[in-house]
């Protein structure tokens, strides 16, 4: 009888011990769970949030678009506008100091500089009475004249001026190529707050205007 009883007592903590091993499994898978959700949601809070990128891009603008040349106007071939080494960057520049610049990386030139001087020049002394065609090549076919522009200097000052420096060449076409009128043009009066981009592009918009106003001054004295 007591050996009988012995055996149920042994077989009774037997199952206890299992039901005691299966919960404590059971609690092991529960705890591992929660911490892997903690530790995803830790690792999802932790993770930078994306900032938006500050980069703009800008473009020099044209006073007189669209404006076609009258009947009979001069026409000028306009050769590809040649920049200084330090223009030839997407970012604007601010000079600093005599020997000091600045590139502004999140501000950059929506398209390459000499192109976007060329198309407003181009605009520009259209809209002051000249027929412009724009190429690299050869003389185009009736134009009288050939135009070659070098810009020195495009960019504002941290003290709030605006820099704009070209010399230019207007070349009389025919078997006898002459120069016949030329000089160098510097913009004046042009301010900008030092911190806008889009203002400093727009006044350096406004000193290519000037440039333009400057040539066809000449041309029509020709």
């Amino acid at each position: 009888m007591r050996s009988s009883l012995e055996k149920n007592g042994r077989k009774s903590d037997g199952n206890n011990k299992g039901l005691s091993m299966n919960a404590r499994v059971a609690f092991g898978v529960r705890l591992l769970a929660l911490g892997i959700g903690l530790l995803s949601a830790a690792g999802c809070s932790l993770l930078p949030e994306p900032k938006p990128d500050p980069t703009r891009f800008y473009v020099l603008a044209t006073s007189t678009p669209g404006i076609l040349p009258p009947a009979g106007a001069p026409v000028v071939q306009l050769r590809p506008v040649e920049l200084a080494g330090y223009l030839r960057n997407p970012p604007l520049v601010v000079r600093r100091g005599e020997h000091e610049i600045e590139f502004r990386e999140y501000a950059r030139w929506g398209e390459p500089l000499e192109q976007g001087l060329g198309r407003v020049l181009r605009e520009e002394l259209q809209g002051r009475g000249a027929a412009v065609m724009a190429g690299a090549g050869r003389e185009y076919p009736g134009s009288d004249y050939t135009l070659a522009v070098r810009v020195l200097a495009c960019e504002g000052t941290a003290a709030g001026a605006v820099e704009f420096r070209a010399v230019w060449e207007l070349t009389k076409t025919g078997d006898k190529a002459v120069a016949t009128a030329g000089g160098e043009f510097r913009a004046a009066d042009l301010r900008w707050e030092g911190k806008t981009e889009a203002v400093l592009v727009a006044r350096l918009s406004e000193a290519v205007a000037g440039l333009a106003a400057e040539i066809a001054g000449k041309l029509a004295r020709r």
